[in-house]
C-alpha cells in the first residue's frame, strides 16, 4: 500500500512539473529569443525590441479580440505623451500552430484580412516555439511590456481590468522617462566636435 500511495504521489508531482511552463516570462526576466511572422513573411525577433517600448499582446484565434479596447487606448496614450513615447510600438501576435499545410494558407489570408482591416501588422507564432518559451496561456490573452533594452516590466493575463489598464499605462509612462534620462545622459557624455 505505501509503494502504491508512494507511486501515486510522484506520478502526480511529475505530472504537475511537467504540464508547467518550464520557462514563463516574468517581470524583471530578459525577454528569451524568439521568431515570428509578419502577414508579409516579415521576421520579428527579440533583436527588433530593442530599442523601442514594446507593449506584445499574445492570443490565439479566441482571445485576440479580448483586449483591443486596451490596445487602441495604448495609441492614444501614446499619441497623447508626444514625443516621450515615440518608440512605443503595440505588437499583436496570434499562436497559429494550430494550422496545417491544408489550412495555412486561409491562415495567411486572414491574417492579411485582418492587419488591413486593422491597419497593424499581425505576426503568427507558426510553430509555437514562442508561446512554449514564454509559457504563455492559450486560455487568455497574454499581455507583456517590454522596455527598450529586452526586459520584461509589466505581464498580464486575461482581459485587461481599468485597474490594470492605468498599472500598464503607468509602466509604459515610467520606461519612457527613464529612457528619456538616459538619452539626455548620453548626450551630456558625448565628447564636443
Amino acid at each position: 500500500m505505501f509503494t502504491v500511495t508512494r507511486g501515486l504521489w510522484f506520478s502526480t508531482v511529475l505530472l504537475f512539473f511537467v504540464a508547467l511552463p518550464l520557462w514563463a516570462v516574468n517581470v524583471g526576466n530578459t525577454v528569451p529569443p524568439f521568431l515570428v511572422l509578419s502577414q508579409d513573411e516579415e521576421p520579428l525577433t527579440e533583436k527588433d525590441l530593442l530599442g523601442k517600448i514594446t507593449v506584445l499582446f499574445y492570443d490565439t484565434r479566441r482571445t485576440a479580440a479580448m483586449n483591443n479596447d486596451c490596445k487602441y487606448e495604448i495609441n492614444d496614450f501614446r499619441t497623447a505623451h508626444l514625443p516621450l513615447l515615440e518608440n512605443l510600438q503595440v505588437v499583436q501576435v496570434i499562436d497559429a500552430s494550430s494550422a496545417n499545410f491544408l489550412t495555412r494558407t486561409i491562415w495567411k489570408r486572414k491574417l492579411r484580412e485582418n492587419a488591413q482591416k486593422y491597419g497593424v501588422n499581425l505576426y503568427a507564432d507558426w510553430t509555437g516555439a514562442m508561446r512554449r518559451s514564454f509559457g504563455f496561456s492559450t486560455q487568455a490573452s497574454n499581455v507583456l511590456v517590454i522596455d527598450p533594452w529586452g526586459t520584461v516590466r509589466f505581464t498580464f493575463l486575461g482581459k485587461v481590468a481599468e485597474s490594470e489598464k492605468d498599472k500598464l499605462l503607468s509602466c509604459i509612462l515610467t520606461i519612457g522617462e527613464e529612457n528619456e534620462t538616459q538619452r539626455r545622459t548620453q548626450l551630456k557624455e558625448a565628447p564636443m566636435p
